[in-house]
């Protein structure tokens, strides 16, 4: 793709490049995104400019929409394939389908033999379920991948499901030595605190977690991501494979149905289990609509046939909104609606969301807190409008996870706090090794019963020594990065978990400080319901103010929304502090951004565009002055839905 895109711009071309070609162009995006479809917006605009001509105008697909991209998706077609039967019409003896009729090629995308004993490779030892669902998910994405056109590394999927994965637990190493941690290659990290943050009367459940990294060897910076293999529930899993007969410990070989030209990996072995744990997402994510039009295929109760052909019908899309997307429903739920629906694996393997590590900002500096990574979390735990209780996957797993340090938070106020002392007491010892020594096979293995699900259960050693659960994980480079020198002033706007990368930065330019860097004083810019419930981390920030790594005077600007009658936002803490900001930005303060990508991005760069507004009166100035700072990478955002 990138290779036509460089193709494309090409100042060469002649303007009447693809005169003759007729061209369509839908693009996928998120509206919460500032560059909401930028990249179909630039490839129609291209097109056109060297020719090509418009068959049916652009579309936008908006994930953000009730029914995802769909809403957009399906008009547009209708309308493309009216437009092309104008252009191309039907030869004569061809009879134009009815309007109804979907019909489509009914293939699978794979293919799944069961295996006997004989013929399963050398079956490789795993020290927890995990793992091997892990290893499982890392083998069919090298596999995916391959059937795509799109070649990972490292690559050899085959190998390393049928060798194992490289893990470790707490610096012991597993099945290879001086292994390199990865994308998709873990390190098993032990918990060594979960604590919840924000006051119990608080309706949201914010937690501070670390994780020790000790014998693992991994490095991260500022602005770095900590991403984390989620665990399914052991009760939804054994479910699963109840409702689809399917048995567990049977291995299966995973082979394309057709193998593109170029492949590197032609197929996989994996355990049943495995599959359904590492692989398909059945408790978390809620299926798309293609699943339910393939789960017709399968279904035999009349009224379950019927209730299944209405939802994949455009008069159905809205109801068919309110059961599943608007309720949460899982894909397990689904099934368990539709009972005699029977699909085989194969079409499971299609059409079942799949299972996604999940990002999270690294709210630590290394420097600090060595062999260790810190992460702000909001445990996701809410009600549906039929009142069913829902939970985040990952998030409600790391909750109920036990640490191996407990308590690792003082609370003296509402809002529990970091107890400094202990934090680098424990690093120390981590540093040495102290704190952290190699869990032995059985109680890892109890340790491992522990964390998928059965959190009543105190994991001890023989010695006494209580042992953390141990959590997949490894790092990977985020989009915020620290400004090339410690002398350039900060502008940091995080509200609720949107701070955890500026407690990382604030930390580096802390210790950086300490080692007698000069560091220029930064601004952060927190927002948060209640000063009482929900202020994370406040006992650092009043230490970085003494300290002067935040400004003695307005470094700190915070909007607790629910604390007065008038909610108040970050965005308004701008305005109100808009000639400090605008001194700090002809200075060259760089301006960081993190949190939720629904409004808040967009509301901030508005703030800015008035800001600047207000120094200029040429018309657009402040547009392109924001635009300015992000071309000369003084704006930056990392935002999440």
């Amino acid at each position: 793709m990138k290779a036509f895109w460089k193709f494309l711009l090409r100042k060469a071309l002649p303007a009447d490049s693809l005169k003759g070609v007729t061209v369509a162009v839908f693009g996928l995006g998120d509206s919460g995104y500032q560059d909401y479809n930028t990249v179909a917006k630039k490839l129609d605009r291209r097109l056109t400019a060297l020719g090509a001509s418009v068959v049916c105008e652009r579309g936008l697909g908006d994930d953000q929409h009730p029914n995802g991209y769909e809403a957009a998706l399906d008009p547009w077609l209708r309308k493309l394939w009216s437009q092309l039967r104008a252009k191309y019409p039907l030869q004569l003896w061809l009879s134009e389908p009815a309007p109804e009729d979907t019909s489509t090629e009914f293939d699978p995308k794979y293919q799944i033999s069961y295996l006997a004993s004989h013929e399963v490779a050398e079956r490789p030892i795993y020290e927890s379920e995990q793992e091997e669902a892990v290893a499982a998910a890392f083998a069919f994405s090298q596999l995916e991948a391959s059937v795509s056109g799109v070649h990972n590394s490292p690559s050899n999927a085959e190998a390393i499901s049928r060798q194992g994965m490289t893990a470790s637990t707490s610096g012991t190493t597993i099945a290879t030595e001086n292994a390199q941690y990865g994308l998709w290659r873990p390190f098993m990290a032990s918990l060594t605190c979960n604590t919840r943050i924000t006051s119990a009367d608080h309706f949201q459940d914010t937690r501070h977690l670390e994780f020790d990294l000790t014998g693992s060897g991994i490095h991260y910076a500022p602005g770095d991501l900590l991403t984390i293999f989620p665990c399914q529930s052991p009760a939804a899993v054994s479910a699963f494979l109840q409702r689809m007969n399917l048995d567990p410990d049977a291995w299966v070989r995973i082979e394309p149905a057709e193998i593109p030209l170029g492949s590197t990996v032609s197929s996989i072995q994996v355990r049943v289990a495995a599959l359904v744990r590492g692989i398909l997402d059945i408790s978390g994510a809620s299926p798309r609509r293609y699943f339910f039009e393939v789960l017709q295929h399968f279904a035999t109760a009349e009224l379950e046939v019927d209730r299944l052909e209405y939802f994949a019908t455009p008069e159905g899309r809205n109801d068919l909104y309110t059961y599943n997307q608007k309720e949460g429903r899982t894909v397990l739920e689904v099934l368990q609606d539709f009972k005699s629906a029977q699909p085989p694996l194969e079409w499971l393997l299609q059409t079942v969301p799949h299972l996604k590590p999940r990002q999270f900002s690294i709210a630590s500096s290394l420097a600090k807190h060595p062999n260790s990574a810190h992460v702000l979390m909001a445990v996701v735990d809410y009600k549906t409008p039929f009142k069913r209780k829902k939970q985040g996957l990952c998030s409600a797993w790391l909750a109920s996870l036990t640490p191996l340090h407990s308590p690792c938070y003082s609370s003296d106020n509402a809002t529990q706090q970091i107890n400094d002392t202990q934090n680098h007491a424990s690093a120390d010892a981590m540093a040495s090794g102290a704190a952290s020594s190699s869990v032995p096979h059985d109680a890892a293995a109890l340790c491992s019963s522990a964390c998928n699900g059965d959190t009543s259960l105190d994991v001890d050693t023989a010695n006494g020594d209580k042992q953390a659960c141990l959590v997949p994980v490894w790092v990977e480079k985020g989009v915020l990065r620290l400004p090339a020198s410690h002398s350039m002033p900060m502008i940091l706007i995080g509200p609720g978990t949107g701070v955890a990368p500026f407690r990382s930065f604030l930390e580096e330019r802390q210790m950086a400080a300490a080692g007698g860097a000069s560091v220029a004083p930064s601004y952060l810019l927190f927002g948060c319901r209640g000063e009482q419930t929900d202020f994370y981390y406040s006992q650092l920030w009043q230490q970085l103010l003494a300290e002067g790594i935040l400004a003695p005077k307005d470094g700190l600007l915070t909007a607790f929304s629910r604390d007065q009658k008038q909610k108040v936002y970050v965005q308004d803490k701008l305005r109100q502090h808009s000639q400090l900001m605008w001194d700090l930005l002809q200075q060259g303060a760089v301006v960081y951004v993190s949190g939720s990508a629904e409004k808040m991005p967009q509301a901030v760069a508005i703030a800015f565009e008035e800001i600047a507004a207000q120094q200029h009166q040429e018309p657009g100035f402040g547009r392109k002055f924001v635009q300015r700072l992000e071309q000369t990478k003084r704006y930056h955002v990392e935002a999440w839905s």
